[in-house]
């Protein structure tokens, strides 16, 4: 099994991950929260942080979306990363074969060159914008701080996590990608509104880069393949998407969208047409989603655009 994360996809564990102790040896535990959680030893503080994040992401879309999902929280060091994460570079949040949500105590480098690319490539005055929203990378200056976005993928990769669980079927790869990614500005929007500005201040500054972004098709077929950049770009486009459905409606459209995954999962056939499923997410769960899978079917649009 492949699972996905904003900057592609992680690769199956291998078989010493899998044969490895049950996660909490050698981890200390992190007691208190809705679900098992463990952290590498002297990263507590950064651990709890986290796990209040994906607590307040859980009970948000248990809510919402009516189910609990099974869930061990992972916040590991580099050494302990290469026994329990599925994802081979440390720091990309993901959630493993075994059902582990992982995350680094630390964010991946990658978050790095893509500070470093939007430095390079927006205009002066947009630039001065974001810094001024986002704070300075510190490993780049000139660019926007990121540390604060990858803090907020728990959401992201539990709505992920919990699709899987639900056996949710979204027919491609940059619907499903969508979904988790409304499930991460819904809950933002709900538990850390300075959170949500800051990923809206990336995504409308993303949409200036918007010839460097895949198309819906390139997105589609470079499953695992992206370069991280071109990974966040198009997730920030399939963001601007989604932003459009939660302004409108907040999470109702989300509470839709999964009850209309879940039974396609359960109907175990084929999907429907492109146009059939596209004029269904328009009728029932919102235009933009609608217009989005569109689009996604087509591959025409010259790069991945808000609905």
């Amino acid at each position: 099994m492949i699972h996905h994360n904003l900057f592609g996809a992680s690769r199956p564990a291998s078989a010493a991950a899998r044969n490895h102790p049950s996660p909490g040896t050698g981890l200390s535990p992190l007691p208190g929260f809705p679900f098992t959680a463990a952290a590498s030893r002297g990263h507590i503080a950064v651990a709890t942080r986290i796990a209040r994040r994906t607590g307040h992401a859980y009970g948000f879309l248990q809510k919402v979306l009516g189910v609990a999902p099974k869930l061990r929280l992972l916040v590991l060091d580099a050494t302990d990363w290469s026994h329990y994460a599925d994802a081979p570079a440390y720091g990309i949040t993901h959630f493993t074969t075994d059902g582990h949500l992982v995350v680094g105590a630390e964010p991946a480098a990658a978050w790095n060159d893509v500070s470093r690319y939007f430095a390079l490539g927006l205009p002066a005055a947009d630039l001065r914008a974001l810094v001024a929203a986002l704070g300075r990378d510190p490993m780049f200056a000139a660019g926007p701080d990121l540390a604060s976005v990858a803090d907020t993928l728990v959401a992201h990769d539990l709505a992920h996590l919990m699709t899987a669980q639900a056996g949710a079927s979204f027919g491609r790869r940059c619907l499903s990608e969508a979904f988790a990614n409304y499930a991460l500005v819904a809950v933002l929007g709900e538990t850390d509104p300075d959170g949500l500005h800051r990923l809206s201040a990336l995504a409308d500054a993303a949409l200036l880069l918007a010839d460097a972004t895949p198309t819906l098709r390139e997105f589609d077929a470079g499953c695992g393949t992206l370069d991280p950049v071109s990974s966040v770009l198009a997730h920030l486009a399939l963001t601007r998407s989604v932003f459009l459905a939660y302004a409108a409606a907040r999470a109702q459209p989300l509470a839709r969208w999964f009850a209309i995954a879940c039974a396609a999962g359960r109907r175990k056939s084929p999907p429907d047409a492109d146009h059939e499923l596209g004029r269904l997410l328009t009728r029932e769960v919102h235009p933009a989603i609608g217009h989005l899978a569109l689009h996604c079917a087509a591959g025409r649009a010259p790069a991945l655009r808000a609905a």
